[in-house]
């Protein structure tokens, strides 16, 4: 794909060369209510300053367009756990895409395959509507969109966790990998969310000229990889348990979800800006 740099409305840097890349359920977004609205004032600060907010996460293209919508954000965005990256036009109409690995088509033949040899699950193909609305609590309108999928496939794993290390090999064989995140596993191509995170770093060296520092932020095990590919990482409380990270700039939110997200994001931005201004 041809990446121009006139694609994007960032085309003037912000003060500070920064791109916040963020996941979205259970850290920008609440992990039940899926709301961000704990999270405006960042927002509205990062919409302020210019500094894009790239949305990193499992969701679908589908799915992300509704969001973006919602929250208002134009800015480049990241599908399903880095398997498919959408930078929008400049003159506003669609996106220029790339599939970094794995098409769906390909993953599902791999795992209709891996079925036939006994494996047991239950991948969002295989549901219906009603059903991922279910097991997500996203409404039945919402889990359709998540079925329109481009480079992963989650599944609910039914059989032992002996059965789950070797269908995890088998995936192997075949290029593939499984991820776990939130609530499901994700069989993907050998992409991840650094990935992501490295192609939009990337995307504005070369639209600002100029090198780029990334924060990250995540709650997940499927966020460690962009976790630690960011300059500033800021792990948010899972609902379980918070993600153990070694990182040289990490902070850890006090609370979960967007109040998190908004607390720690406006702390870090104010600390960077005050460093730069005192130098």
């Amino acid at each position: 794909m041809n990446m121009n740099t006139t694609t994007h409305p960032h085309n003037t840097p912000p003060e500070l060369p920064l791109v916040v890349v963020t996941d979205l359920d259970g850290s920008l977004l609440d992990h039940h209510s899926y709301s961000a609205q704990a999270a405006e004032k960042a927002l509205k600060k990062l919409r302020t300053l210019n500094i894009p907010c790239v949305f990193n996460s499992s969701k679908t293209f589908d799915e992300m367009l509704l969001l973006r919508e919602t929250l208002d954000n134009r800015d480049p965005f990241v599908c399903e756990n880095g398997g498919a990256i959408f930078i929008p036009k400049s003159n506003g109409n669609g996106y220029n895409s790339e599939i970094l690995h794995s098409s769906y088509l390909a993953i599902l033949k791999v795992l209709h395959s891996l079925r036939q040899q006994g494996f047991q699950f239950r991948g969002f193909n295989d549901m219906t509507a009603t059903e991922v609305a279910a097991l997500t609590g996203l409404s039945v309108e919402d889990a359709h969109l998540a079925k329109q999928r481009s480079a992963s496939e989650p599944l609910v794993w039914t059989g032992t966790e002996k059965q789950l290390e070797e269908f995890r090999q088998a995936l192997t064989m075949h290029n593939l990998r499984l991820l776990s995140g939130g609530r499901f596993h994700h069989v993907m191509g050998p992409n991840d969310k650094a990935h992501g995170l490295e192609f939009c770093r990337h995307h504005y060296e070369a639209l600002w000229q100029q090198p780029v520092k990334v924060i990250a932020l995540g709650d997940g095990e499927n966020d460690r990889a962009m976790l630690s590919a960011a300059d500033y990482a800021i792990v948010i409380p899972g609902i379980k348990n918070t993600l153990e990270l070694q990182h040289p700039q990490l902070r850890i939110a006090s609370k979960a979800g967007p109040a998190g997200w908004n607390e720690t994001l406006l702390s870090l931005l104010d600390d960077l800006f005050k460093e730069a201004h005192s130098g």
